[in-house]
């Protein structure tokens, strides 16, 4: 099965930590995405429920006819007290910096009130998982999140989630993988192509 990873475009907010916050896409942002969609076909899109990556697949769509399942697996991380704060904010208060640098070293460490990045992968996982299982010929694209994107990848191609920040994933790109389950069960993923904005 191929499966398209498409970030959300831009919301102008980089250096934020936005899970669960949504502020909207900006005008780049919709540019990115219209780029990364136009002249490409897929029978089904699969959407975070979040509106910053919703909004897009429902207008690609509407657009083409094809068929829109929202999952909330495909949400962004949970920063729970850290959501919508940005990176400077929460290191400037007292151990602030260390408890951010200890939750991007190890991943089983959860954002305060939030989730860890071992959370993230397990319902990436569960959501890749369902897609693989419906056996579809035909390419799926996902509108989602670059955490999501990132829990992905570790699922498909067994890259241990510490790694993960060594592909930078930016507001608008899209991951094209040719994935698949072996007859154990066992997901498999490689990467076709990497288009960056």
């Amino acid at each position: 099965m191929r499966i398209d990873l498409l970030r959300h475009g831009t919301t102008g907010r980089d250096g934020y930590l936005d899970g669960r916050t949504d502020p909207p896409l900006s005008e780049l942002g919709w540019d990115q995405v219209r780029r990364q969609t136009q002249g490409r076909i897929w029978r089904r899109v699969v959407s975070s429920p979040l509106a910053r990556a919703r909004v897009a697949a429902e207008d690609y769509a509407r657009q083409t006819g094809c068929a829109l399942d929202i999952d909330a697996d495909w949400s962004e991380l949970d920063f729970g007290r850290w959501d919508g704060r940005s990176r400077s904010d929460i290191a400037a208060a007292p151990g602030g910096e260390a408890s951010l640098n200890a939750f991007h070293a190890d991943p089983t460490i959860r954002a305060p009130n939030g989730e860890s990045w071992v959370d993230l992968r397990a319902r990436v996982t569960r959501a890749t998982d369902r897609m693989l299982a419906k056996s579809e010929p035909a390419p799926v694209l996902v509108v989602t999140h670059g955490g999501a994107m990132r829990a992905a990848l570790s699922h498909l191609l067994g890259w241990p989630l510490r790694q993960l920040w060594s592909l930078r994933i930016r507001p608008g790109t899209r991951i094209t993988l040719e994935s698949g389950q072996g007859d154990d069960g066992v997901a498999w993923g490689e990467i076709v192509e990497i288009i960056q904005p």
